[in-house]
């Protein structure tokens, strides 16, 4: 559009040349370019260079003004002028902007030199020119004075500097800019017109023609100014020059034609005696080109310098690097150094000259290799790569190959073949793959992995028939090792416990550890019953019941084993659920117990789970509370002590019973946490009754201690605290055991024990006789009371001696000075049968129920002994009798 737009203005202008009309138009295309520069400056964000096209153009524009008005007013216009002031500076500030064009391309000092000399060399060419066709006649000009010969001289020469400093800015022109092809044609555009008005050329033929040139160069430097003329390229940006250096050189070798041209030209016409200045001219111009020969061979050594040194540096990078380029021809042709592979893999580069050595060198498999290059050859000019195994001087390796044909690229002409060396990356993934499936303590197999296996074993039962078993399996008492020997005792525990699984398990079967304590074992049977999975677990349970020698100590483990067993489409992560359910319903029921999954553990592990949540925080919200069952003595039945029964009363569930709760306690590990709240509350309780009533000095307050806690580091402290905050005496307090707790870790059961003596407290033994070698652990553990368990007087009939395994163990309690004790006494019959046995002290039913507090304290003034005396001491622990 505008230059649709320029083209009927121009037309209109040369219509109306020498009337009112044209030259208002020819004002009003100044002005409009003008206003256009300076809006292009402004836009631009004032670029130096842009500044002086807008000035340079305003300055003319103003010379224009001032040459109409002096015209105007004497009738004719003076060949010298005021107006030739703006215009000569409008001159000087368009080749000031052209010279910040063209430096502001060229960062390196002798590529400005050489630029300048370009730029000289073409003013001298055309200065020549110019002198010939117009400056020698003016100076000559014998009617002219001084000064207007030497402002009148002055345009041409400025031309003629428009000129050079025009080449020299298409010599570092940008590829797809414009605005330096603007300024170019616009000096063009001037540099004629001022040429053909110099002449003196009849103003009615050419005026027009003079008028369109000054307008196109104003209109076409208005266009130059906008933003982009100014801007200096970014840094790192690709500066393409459409010139080569040939080319520059071209020009410069062509301006020495310009002298010996001018000069045939000056014979031709008779003009011999202006000679003088054509041979000024060759001897600047020779000067000026041998200059400029002499910085191209220096930036030509210099270039090559530059290449030796990147030649020399990529060899030391290569020399020193993981990485190998080769390139082969596409027959197998070694084209490049052998060493920098040779290097890679630690060997020598003799005899490596074809693919085949190459491969031979990299150990690769040769049927591999060529694989890889056939697929080169094929996807011509693409990337394709590849990991293969390779074997060096007897070790496993991976070579990663990178190939691109390049063969038609003639800077190149062979098959590019990077070659890097990625054992080490490869052996990280493999052991990062690893470290992702497998447990990093103990090797064995995690979550992740044991679930993918249960899944793919389920899979195979589908085709192959049989079935899968899962054993989950949980430590018992691993807490407790953790807490009193360390961290590094329990993984040294957990080490040992996962390599004695492998040694119980098949070389089939998977153990995993699923977390902290928690093992796993995949069984593939080949029934559908549960009788390989069942020994499986009777191995792992053998195996475990051996000490396991730790830094702090021997320790012995036991576990609860929970078995499931599944066939066909079903879920690897819902087998192992189950065995889960299984594994919960085995720690109900104690230690080392197995049980397999049954369909109404769901509903079992449902309510076990909603007992475990609301225990949790129970103490904190005050739901527990202790009633009292009195103990008495059978001769006179008065009260010698009580034992403290724990009781729940849950907002939601209502009133829970022992037997209900403790065991999901002991399983979620809460035991410890309920176990102080009931150490703290029995002695605070028979504190209070001392201190009330002194008559019940000989009173005992009698606690529980589950297995759990037995095998806790806390217990001894949480005691003593209880003991001191509460200021009961030591020896009023009885802790029961059950033998149970004592033979899961009989080394562990002893030292706690002995350390509770220590304290001073009585420890009294229950269940006694009910499955397991009792004479043995009651000469290996030291207590002071044996309760008989009420299974055996629940057995004692009415008219009947007493049971001879209940004589027998009061015989036996008396014989080691331990004070014997009967519980669950509901009936007459059974008290006359313990008291004439010489059975010590009774409780149950028929002499009490379980008190609250309150009933407890009156019962106690009602029915305790009413001498005083002192709180009996512990036992003293015995010397075995020597064998005579």
């Amino acid at each position: 559009m505008l230059v649709v737009a320029l083209v009927v203005v121009l037309a209109a202008e040369g219509a109306a040349y020498g009337t009112p009309t044209g030259t208002a138009l020819y004002f009003t295309v100044v002005g409009l370019a003008v206003l256009a520069a300076w809006v292009g400056v402004v836009r631009g964000g004032r670029q130096l260079p842009a500044v002086l096209v807008a000035l340079g153009l305003t300055l003319s524009g103003a010379g224009d003004v001032v040459w109409q008005v002096q015209t105007s007013l004497t009738g004719t216009g003076a060949d010298v002028g005021v107006a030739d002031v703006p215009y000569l500076l409008g001159y000087g500030g368009l080749a000031a902007a052209l010279a910040l064009l063209a430096r502001s391309r060229q960062a390196d000092r002798d590529q400005r030199v050489a630029g300048w000399i370009d730029a000289l060399v073409v003013f001298v060419a055309a200065l020549l020119v110019v002198w010939q066709l117009s400056i020698a006649a003016i100076v000559q000009d014998p009617t002219l004075g001084g000064l207007d010969r030497v402002v009148l001289s002055l345009y041409p020469a400025l031309d003629a500097a428009l000129i050079g400093l025009v080449v020299r800015l298409l010599a570092t022109r940008r590829q797809g800019e414009r605005a330096s092809l603007a300024v170019a044609v616009a000096c063009a555009c001037w540099l004629f017109s001022d040429v053909v008005y110099l002449l003196d050329v009849d103003a009615d033929s050419f005026g027009s023609l003079l008028d369109a040139g000054w307008l196109l160069g104003s209109v076409l430097l208005a266009v130059a100014a906008w933003p982009g003329a100014g801007a200096r390229p970014p840094a790192g940006d690709d500066v393409r020059q459409p010139v080569s250096g040939l080319g520059r050189l071209t020009v410069c070798l062509g301006a020495l034609l310009v002298p010996p041209t001018t000069e045939l030209v000056l014979h031709w016409t008779g003009r011999e005696d202006a000679a003088g200045p054509v041979f000024v001219a060759m001897v600047t111009l020779t000067v000026l080109v041998f200059v400029r020969a002499a910085l191209l061979v220096r930036g030509e050594a210099a270039a090559r310098a530059l290449v030796r040194t990147r030649e020399r540096f990529a060899a030391k990078l290569t020399a020193h690097s993981s990485d190998a380029v080769l390139v082969l021809s596409r027959d197998g042709r070694l084209l490049s150094d052998p060493a920098p592979l040779a290097t890679l893999l630690g060997a020598t580069p003799a005899g490596v000259t074809t693919t085949a050595d190459a491969v031979r060198l990299a150990g690769v498999d040769p049927e591999l290799a060529d694989a890889l290059f056939t697929r080169a050859l094929r996807a011509r000019g693409s990337v394709v790569d590849a990991e293969l195994p390779a074997r060096h001087r007897g070790e496993d390796r991976w070579v990663g190959a990178r190939l691109v044909d390049l063969s038609g690229d003639p800077d190149v002409g062979g098959v590019v073949v990077h070659i890097t060396d990625v054992t080490g990356r490869r052996r990280a993934e493999e052991a990062l793959a690893h470290s992702v499936l497998h447990d990093g303590l103990t090797g064995l197999a995690n979550r992740a992995l044991f679930t993918d296996r249960v899944g793919q074993a389920l899979r195979r039962t589908v085709r192959g028939g049989g079935s899968a078993a899962v054993l989950s399996i949980d430590l018992d008492g691993f807490k407790a090792v953790n807490d009193s020997l360390g961290h590094a005792a329990g993984d040294a525990l957990l080490r040992e416990v996962a390599t004695r699984l492998r040694t119980a398990v098949r070389a089939d079967d998977t153990v995993a550890r699923l977390g902290g304590d928690e093992f796993a074992v995949l069984v593939e049977q080949a029934g559908d019953g549960d009788d390989e999975a069942l020994l499986t677990a009777a191995r792992v349970l053998e195996v475990l019941a051996r000490p396991v020698a730790l830094p702090g100590g021997a320790v012995t483990v036991s576990a609860g084993v929970g078995v499931a067993v599944g066939r066909g489409e079903v879920a690897g992560a819902s087998l192992i659920g189950d065995a889960d359910l299984a594994l919960y319903a085995a720690k109900l029921d104690g230690r080392d117990r197995v049980r397999s999954f049954e369909p109404g553990m769901r509903a079992a592990a449902t309510a076990a789970r909603e007992l475990e949540q609301e225990l949790r925080g129970a103490v904190c919200r005050g739901e527990f509370r202790l009633v009292y069952q009195p103990v008495v003595d059978l001769g006179d039945r008065r009260v010698t002590g009580f034992e403290a029964l724990l009781r729940w009363e849950n907002p939601r569930l209502g009133p829970v019973t022992p037997d209900r709760f403790v065991p999901v306690a002991e399983a979620a590990g809460l035991m410890d946490e309920i176990g102080a709240w009931v150490l703290r509350e029995a002695c605070t309780t028979a504190a209070a009754w001392r201190h009330r009533h002194p008559g019940a000095g000989r009173c005992t307050m009698a606690v529980n201690v589950s297995a759990t806690q037995l095998t806790s580091p806390d217990l001894v402290g949480s005691i003593a605290a209880a003991l001191a905050e509460s200021g009961l005496p030591a020896g009023a307090l009885v802790l029961e055991v059950t033998e149970t707790a004592l033979v899961g870790d009989p080394q562990r059961a002893a030292a706690c024990l002995s350390a509770l003596r220590a304290l001073g407290v009585r420890l009294a033994l229950y269940d006694f006789g009910t499955g397991y070698s009792s004479l043995a652990h009651l000469r290996q553990f030291t207590v002071d009371v044996l309760k008989i368990d009420r299974s055996f007087v629940s057995a004692m009939a009415e008219g009947e001696p007493l049971p001879a395994i209940v004589r027998g163990t009061i015989d036996l309690g008396r014989t080691l000075g331990l004070e014997v004790l009967a519980e669950g006494v509901e009936h007459e019959h059974q008290a006359r049968l313990l008291a004439e046995g010489r059975c010590d002290s009774a409780q149950g039913y028929l002499f009490a129920r379980p008190l609250e507090p309150g009933d407890a304290e009156a019962l106690l003034l009602e029915r305790v002994r009413p001498r005083a005396g002192t709180v009996p001491l512990p036992r003293a622990p015995r010397v075995p009798a020597r064998r005579a």
